[in-house]
């Protein structure tokens, strides 16, 4: 068979071995195996709604990852059904590497438990919403922010009043990350469209940062967090040498003269902090935002690492789901400039307290958003020996104590095993 490139494409058997499905995708099909069926995606990435994260599971068992990632089950099997294309026979080929590899690498005992565990918590309503606190969120978040405007309108800008301010604005701010989240991994809505909505509302027109950027960099880090060739999120070798492993690896490289990078990785947990908690945000992400959403509307590509959302679906139409979220993001601007632009003094004054507040919230998102992995194995994925969903998941991540304050603080993302291994969970 031949696909839109002109490719010639052999056909595929109705049942295929590990073997086959290895050698295949070493050719370059696109096969991944979900419920002992394998199903060529190549064409079906261009449309997928996640964009290019399902690649990641190319030639390997999904049925997991698959599942975690789409609530509507009904929907999910709509989508995969033409693109079926074979059975697997795991019994045809128990002595090859690629049927010891998947034997190996998944403890299929610990999956049975594991799927057991997800239909006991969806028949108990564990994957239902809570609108009441949705909106109770949305609303502490409106009413914080709106608090620090009144602060400055009725007190000045003296510093006791900017200070009360920003720390309002700080604080509306951080939550409003939080919120975003589950509308972002479509955990509130039945409706992708309407998750979509409200994931844009929140993150860009609150927070001016790309609904699209976000996902790119999320999807990817929860297909396979810690895993250097997955996970945006870890990608950071000319700053921060991140896992035991992984920096040793990246110094005999630079030893051999094929790998940069000047920074002191020794001393690297002194200058952290002069360079992560303070400058993520204010620096980093606005660099990384800008980047992708104008790099994607303007020329098609951010040329950003594994962008996921370079796709057919995304790039159509003259590009308009980014111009969409470049529109969204002046909104943010356009309501600071007519809030803050009155009381500060103009531009200048209402940016100069904009880049305060996001370097204050800087702290606070780091602590809580890096806490709960880089403590953990980082790994490349071929020297990552438990490879199923649940192992791989628990092994990068670790939870932080509960409470009322802690959970408030967190966005109760201080639970990250249970997040990670059930990511669509309200």
């Amino acid at each position: 068979t031949g696909d839109k490139k002109g490719v010639v494409r052999a056909k595929l058997p109705s049942s295929m071995s590990w073997a086959q499905v290895a050698e295949s995708c070493s050719a370059g099909r696109k096969l991944m195996v979900i419920s002992g069926a394998v199903y060529d995606v190549e064409e079906w990435v261009q449309k997928h709604p996640g964009g290019k994260v399902l690649l990641t599971y190319v030639g390997e068992e999904a049925s997991d990852p698959v599942a975690a990632f789409h609530r509507d089950k009904q929907q999910l099997q709509k989508y995969l059904a033409p693109l079926r294309v074979a059975e697997l026979d795991e019994q045809r080929d128990t002595d090859s590497a690629a049927a010891l590899q998947a034997k190996n690498t998944r403890n299929t005992e610990l999956e049975k438990d594991f799927r057991d565990l997800r239909s006991k918590l969806e028949e108990a309503g564990m994957f239902q919403p809570k609108m009441w606190f949705y909106a109770l969120m949305l609303f502490h978040v409106i009413a914080l922010e709106l608090a620090g405007w009144a602060v400055l309108f009725y007190f000045g800008r003296g510093w006791v009043p900017y200070t009360a301010a920003v720390l309002l604005l700080v604080v509306a701010q951080a939550q409003a990350g939080w919120l975003q989240h589950d509308f972002g991994h479509l955990s509130v809505f039945k409706s992708r469209a309407l998750n979509l909505l409200a994931h844009r509302f929140i993150i860009l027109h609150l927070k001016a940062a790309s609904s699209a950027w976000w996902n790119y960099r999320h999807y990817l880090h929860h297909a396979k967090p810690n895993i250097a060739e997955a996970d945006p999120d870890i990608n950071m070798p000319y700053v921060f040498m991140l896992g035991e492993d992984m920096g040793r690896a990246w110094a005999e490289k630079q030893k051999q003269g094929k790998a940069g990078g000047v920074m002191p990785y020794n001393k690297q947990q002194h200058y952290w902090w002069l360079v992560g908690p303070p400058l993520l945000l204010p620096l980093y992400f606005h660099y990384e935002n800008l980047r992708y959403v104008l790099g994607n509307a303007i020329l098609g590509k951010s040329g950003m690492w594994k962008d996921s959302y370079n796709t057919q679906r995304y790039l159509k139409g003259f590009r308009q789901f980014f111009w969409e979220e470049v529109a969204w993001m002046l909104s943010f601007f356009v309501r600071w400039h007519f809030m803050y632009g009155p009381l500060l003094g103009g531009v200048g004054g209402w940016f100069t307290f904009y880049m305060v507040v996001r370097t204050v919230e800087s702290h606070w998102f780091v602590w809580v958003t890096q806490m709960s992995h880089l403590s953990m194995s980082i790994n490349k994925y071929a020297k990552t020996t438990q490879r199923d969903w649940p192992s791989l998941q628990a092994n990068a991540s670790c939870n932080v104590e509960g409470g009322w304050f802690n959970d408030w603080f967190t966005g109760h993302l201080n639970y990250q095993i249970e997040h990670h291994i059930f990511p669509t969970m309200p």
